[in-house]
């Protein structure tokens, strides 16, 4: 009896140890975390980005109030965790429990089960954070099931994709965090200083390209180098698209860029083109250069008063 005894609370004592390993990660980004009142309710304590570990004191499910500045939502889901050595509730559909995090390392086709014939009609992003699960194979395809934030409809979601599309990295992963990191400051030099960090890590080759634009778009800097600029000689040409769709102007050359006007492709209007990239990118499966156009008048074709000026995706410049 003192024998079995003692091996009931060595293991109680590793169960306890296993379990206050597990680990939450936030799936939501600036997710809430709240704070316990005197009643049975939980207010709004702090928010933390997305990919941010939290420490589960419990896998068991809450039920407490969920008090906001406008209404009191009655039994709310929450798991209970450690932040900072700070206890909080968590709400369960913002968080998903496993042991380390992914990231999509390529915009990735959705499938409700580990099948071709589930497809759904849906995309999610490279750079978004994933909790990654068990793997299924059906013929030359394998997929994961992954749980994520569908920001769309401020819910989580499981589902799956392809494995190759996932990067299990914690130099990727951690990339992704501190550039999400960067994008959401203010202050400038810790933006830098985050952006910095991201460039030291080695990163996988797919995640890096992702990076690179993304890094562009914070610091509003072109993807192409000044040496890929060159002067052209003028001519005049036509915005158009397959389906009189806007077409973006930006305010440097490529899609890192700001959008600071849109053109009405389905009126068909001129432009004087006078610069190119000399290299190229592809959007849509269409590679193509990008070039600086200055907006004309449609009847004179004189440079119109007033008129648009910036870069544009070449696959949407055609000349009569």
């Amino acid at each position: 009896m003192k024998k079995t005894g003692i091996l009931i609370c060595a293991a109680a004592l590793l169960s306890s140890q296993l379990f206050a390993e597990s680990k939450a990660f936030m799936l939501r980004n600036n997710g809430p975390l709240r704070k316990a009142n005197d009643t049975n309710g939980v207010e709004w304590a702090e928010a933390v980005p997305a990919g941010t570990e939290l420490a589960l004191e419990s896998s068991e499910i809450v039920k407490k109030d969920l008090i906001t500045s406008s209404k009191t939502y009655p039994d709310v889901s929450f798991y209970k965790v450690k932040y900072k050595k700070e206890t909080y509730f968590v709400q369960e559909s913002d968080v998903e429990i496993g042991e380390s995090l992914s990231v999509l390392q390529a915009d990735s086709v959705l499938f409700t089960k580990p099948t071709l014939s589930s497809f759904r009609n849906a995309i999610l992003e490279t750079g978004t954070l994933v909790v990654a699960g068990e793997s299924a194979s059906q013929l030359n395809k394998t997929f994961v099931k992954i749980s994520f934030y569908d920001t769309n409809d401020g819910l989580k979601r499981v589902r799956y994709v392809d494995s190759n599309n996932i990067s299990s990295s914690d130099r990727d992963v951690k990339a992704v965090i501190l550039l999400e990191t960067a994008r959401a400051t203010k202050n400038e030099d810790l933006q830098k200083e985050l952006i910095d960090n991201v460039k030291q890590l080695k990163k996988s080759a797919l995640i890096e390209d992702y990076i690179a634009k993304e890094t562009a778009k914070i610091l509003n800097v072109s993807t192409f180098s000044d040496d890929s600029i060159m002067q052209i000689d003028s001519y005049i040409a036509y915005i158009t698209t397959s389906d009189s769709s806007k077409v973006n102007v930006r305010s440097l050359p490529g899609t890192a860029g700001d959008v600071i006007a849109q053109f009405e492709s389905v009126s068909n209007p001129a432009v004087m083109v006078s610069m190119k990239t000399e290299e190229t990118e592809e959007i849509e499966g269409i590679k193509e250069s990008w070039y600086y156009v200055t907006e004309l008048d449609s009847e004179t074709l004189e440079q119109k008063s007033g008129g648009i000026e910036g870069w544009v995706f070449g696959g949407f410049i055609k000349v009569n």
